[in-house]
């Protein structure tokens, strides 16, 4: 009895609650503290001008105008590419946040109480769907396979991240509508009600308003027509034609309104605009998110590590294609014999195509581990229960290979989710935040809501931050925020005129992860190009040889004398500003030197 309820529904369910509970620990997150500001009754963020209900995905949406407003806010740097856009359609998730901010504004724990919610629904979806995709005339084998899938994603330590970042709702809530509507369409191919037809093509239509991750949905209904319709592929695939007219119609409307990614190749590639740029990429992409459903290696290893560290790269590509290898190894009998598992694993491949669009991450895993759990059971199964039948003279070798499979998949991730599920965390732990509370400044002289801050040496990512994190703490914010250098490297600064100053920085200005709001391969800058703000114009003034801006002219509307402009430097040893004070009109220099 103790045995069949640890491997019911209701007791993966009570595990994965149990599991994912350290997220209610970790609260706000990267774009956590956008969306606090953004849903605030009086911010200075204004909504973006689209179809988006509050503009929680969309406030850097590729508008000139909107982009030189972010960057006097602090919210980008000046170099920010005036075109790049990170702009996303997502109304209905927009829609829980506006909750969550109307009843309980001050409460993180109650958001990811939400978060938590979503994934113990999908979870319970998810055993629905694999149950509904048996065939009727199921083997010994495939009985098995539904319980123990729902265990290995449910328990899945790669969903953990997703599940801890209230940002990221949108793949859970865009994941419980896409497995809605397979559940609804089989149905249908099994009874012929029309009623669960057209409920699978509204359960489409709200995966795809909840995020562009919903899109998978189609990949796992391409699959069963190809493999499991009773009727053939080609009927198969005519029978949703209409799923595939409304995912049309939503892309049509998606790119109407202005929708997507631009410019922003750091982290974002249209296949469409970038079609050579994106298959360049797709083979390393789906090794890093495959390898990571089948193995430890998080995808973001290679994703957001990789990038700065080839070793690093290179060796979570190994791993990954290792893991792959091996468990294709075990799989192939499988795929030979069950067309079931062939319409799971080609799902799999199909929902990995459009995610790969985006850097790798395991937040983007939950559709390709629908696939994913579903093949690692039935190897599981296969190999320790059926091994004889399944892989014959290769039987000792398969058992031997799937033990280590079935440790990975049923006790290493359970045991490693509530640290993923803390990891935000964690990573937010990485970003300094003591910048926002311009700790060192002397406000006597006037309210810092009238100051004009000109920030040098401020870590990239803490100088983003300053705006949003004092809106969250409810802190006065300044008239401008200017953000003028984020290495912490050598500046010299000299006094031109009453208004303006020459910064010099030898290393260049974009170097490293300022790179992310603008790629000078695509985009260079040149001498001459000018920034103009509301209160100040930057002027590049000297070019290095490999592209980098070296030496800019801040030209300031006021005079550096006005007591309500503020040079800050910060000291990264000591985590406070100092400010500049800026010398008189004549060949001298400041020294923001990186070793205070």
């Amino acid at each position: 009895m103790l045995k069949k309820w640890l491997l019911s529904p209701l007791s993966i369910i009570t595990f994965a609650f149990a599991l994912c509970l350290p997220a209610l620990f970790t609260g706000y997150f990267g774009d956590d503290y956008m969306h606090h500001a953004l849903l605030q009754e009086s911010t200075p963020i204004q909504k973006p001008h689209d179809l988006s209900l509050f503009g929680l995905f969309s406030f850097v949406n590729g508008d000139e105008t909107r982009t030189r407003e972010l960057m006097d806010l602090g919210l980008l740097p000046w170099w920010t590419n005036p075109d790049l856009k990170y702009a996303f359609w997502r109304p209905i998730s927009e829609i829980t946040h506006w909750i969550d901010h109307r009843l309980w504004p001050s409460s993180p724990e109650l958001m990811h109480v939400q978060n938590i919610l979503w994934y113990l629904l999908l979870i319970y979806l998810v055993y629905v769907l694999f149950k509904t995709s048996l065939p009727n005339t199921s083997s010994a084998l495939s009985t098995g396979i539904p319980i123990l899938a729902m265990f290995i994603y449910g328990l899945d330590s790669s969903h953990g991240f997703t599940v801890s970042w209230i940002a990221n709702r949108n793949s859970l809530i865009a994941a419980t509508f896409g497995v809605s509507s397979l559940i609804f369409y089989i149905r249908w191919h099994n009874k012929g009600l029309h009623t669960t037809y057209i409920l699978s093509l509204v359960f489409l239509s709200l995966s795809l308003l909840s995020a562009e991750f919903g899109i998978s949905t189609c990949a796992y209904l391409g699959a069963f027509a190809i493999f499991m319709d009773k009727n053939g592929p080609v009927k198969g695939l005519t029978y949703i034609v209409p799923h595939a007219a409304l995912t049309g119609l939503w892309w049509l409307t998606y790119k109407v309104g202005n929708f997507g990614a631009a410019n922003a190749d750091a982290y974002y590639l249209d296949p469409i605009a970038s079609p050579l740029l994106f298959l360049s990429t797709l083979g390393e992409r789906l090794v890093a998110l495959i390898g990571s459903q089948w193995g430890l290696i998080p995808a973001e290893v290679f994703g957001f590590i990789g990038p700065g560290n080839q070793v690093v790269a290179n060796v979570s590509l190994i791993v990954g294609a290792v893991f792959i290898s091996l468990t294709l190894l075990l799989l192939t009998p499988l795929l030979k014999q069950y067309a079931h598992i062939r319409f799971w694993f080609f799902g799999m491949l199909f929902a990995a195509l459009p995610v790969c669009s985006a850097a790798p991450h395991d937040r983007v895993l939950l559709f390709i581990g629908l696939g994913g759990s579903y093949c690692a059971a039935a190897i599981i199964i296969a190999a320790l229960k059926h091994t004889q039948e399944v892989y014959g003279n290769l039987a000792l070798a398969a058992k031997l290979m799937a033990y280590p499979f079935a440790i990975t998949h049923l006790v290493l991730a359970p045991l490693l989710m509530p640290l993923m599920s803390y990891s935000t965390k964690i990573w937010g732990a990485q970003l300094d935040l003591t910048p926002a509370l311009l700790t060192g400044i002397n406000t006597s002289e006037g309210n810092i809501e009238n100051k004009q801050i000109i920030l040098f040496n401020v870590p990239i990512g803490s100088a983003l931050a300053i705006t949003t994190t004092r809106v969250v703490r409810n802190l006065p914010l300044p008239d401008k925020l200017w953000v003028i250098s984020t290495t912490n490297t050598d500046t010299m600064v000299t006094r031109i005129s009453d208004n303006q100053l020459l910064a010099s920085k030898p290393s260049g200005f974009i170097t490293g992860p300022e790179q992310a709001t603008r790629n000078l391969q695509s985009k260079p800058v040149r001498v001459g190009d000018k920034v103009p703000l509301n209160g100040i114009i930057i002027e590049i003034v000297k070019v290095s040889s490999l592209g980098h801006p070296t030496e800019i002219l801040l030209t300031f509307q006021n005079s550096l004398e006005d007591s309500n402009v503020m040079l800050l430097d910060w000291n990264i040893e000591t985590k406070r500003f100092e400010e500049i004070h800026p010398p008189k009109v004549s060949k001298q220099y400041i020294f923001l030197a990186s070793d205070k």
